[in-house]
């Protein structure tokens, strides 16, 4: 049966969330009107207003609400993920059959920046000597220094996020992007992204005996995390930040790759495809460190962080040099 909807009311689909729904309605047309508006004006100047079609204008609304509600989005998300996951299950089964049938698309990077140097094809992996300066590394050592804590995981049973002495025994702190203008646009020129599709900065040191188990950086399937809303990591950056002599080595186990640990080379890799399946080849470790290992690392996902929370003003400041 076909129903009217009320004029007091706007009904809006909110993407990776079906069915779920944004909805805005009241007793009355003028306190509706009033809510939208000012939702919109979170989202656009007068002006800008004034130059967007009705689609475009509903658009910036969603991205507000999605913005503004995330977490209260996700939650209702696993309900609806509860309540059908015997037929999703069906479906992954389904198509887990046919993985080795598809063809996946991933993310480009810009191949004409200097130095960098394809080392394997399908899955693709790129190195970049001299991608930051000797003085670039040493002063990002020396502002991460005082502020390492114990690295985290995430519990494949649980989801929580937690330490871990079986997986990972490094140190990181995470560095404001504030603080490293000239980095963020490096990183943006090679990588062909949007500052807001780049996870935070996470400065990592290994000490003797302490390692990273194997693992891709990617996830099985769209996650919400990190500030990021249904999507996953299409890209992982690490570059070294200091040289080691024994120990260390970035090892690719399933294609017979490693990276000997060189001051200043970043290298890049793709853990997860543009339909956010995992590409369980790209399976990586950090072997035991023997020296120290310094290195930053950051991550792309293939969509823009939506959740505030997660935002640069909510990070602690390291230090008063601005690299």
């Amino acid at each position: 049966m076909k129903t009217q909807k009320p004029n007091n009311c706007v009904l809006l689909p909110i993407p990776y969330s079906t069915p779920l729904c944004g909805i805005v309605a009241t007793r009355d047309i003028e306190k509706g009107e009033h809510i939208i508006r000012q939702m919109l004006d979170n989202t656009q100047n007068e002006h800008e207003r004034e130059q967007c079609s009705q689609e475009d204008t509903l658009s910036e609304l969603v991205k507000g609400i999605v913005q503004r509600y995330t977490g209260e989005i996700s939650e209702l998300g696993s309900y609806y993920k509860m309540a059908y996951e015997n037929d999703q299950e069906k479906e992954g089964n389904s198509d887990s059959n046919n993985l080795q049938d598809k063809q996946f698309s991933f993310h480009h990077i810009n191949e004409s920046y200097p130095n960098v140097t394809k080392v394997h094809s399908d899955p693709d992996i790129y190195i970049i000597p001299n991608f930051l300066s000797s003085d670039e590394c040493d002063r990002i050592i020396a502002k991460s220094s005082p502020h390492l804590m114990p690295c985290l995981v995430k519990a494949e049973s649980s989801g929580s996020v937690l330490m871990d002495a079986e997986i990972r025994t490094s140190t990181n702190a995470n560095i404001p992007r504030k603080e490293v203008p000239t980095l963020i646009k490096k990183i943006i020129d090679l990588m062909n992204c949007s500052e807001e599709q780049l996870e935070m900065y996470q400065v990592l040191k290994y000490g003797k005996g302490q390692e990273f188990k194997a693992h891709t950086d990617g996830f099985k399937g769209p996650v919400t995390a990190c500030g990021f809303f249904k999507s996953g990591r299409i890209a992982t950056l690490f570059c070294y930040l200091n040289d080691v002599e024994e120990g260390g080595k970035t090892v690719f186990n399933k294609i017979g790759i490693d990276i000997t640990p060189k001051q200043g080379t970043a290298a890049v890799h793709f853990p997860m495809s543009l339909d956010l399946e995992e590409d369980e080849r790209t399976e990586h470790q950090g072997s035991v460190a023997v020296d120290d290992k310094w290195l930053l690392t950051t991550w792309i996902w293939k969509d823009e962080r939506l959740d505030e929370r997660y935002g640069e003003n909510n990070f602690q400041a390291l230090s008063d040099d601005i690299i």
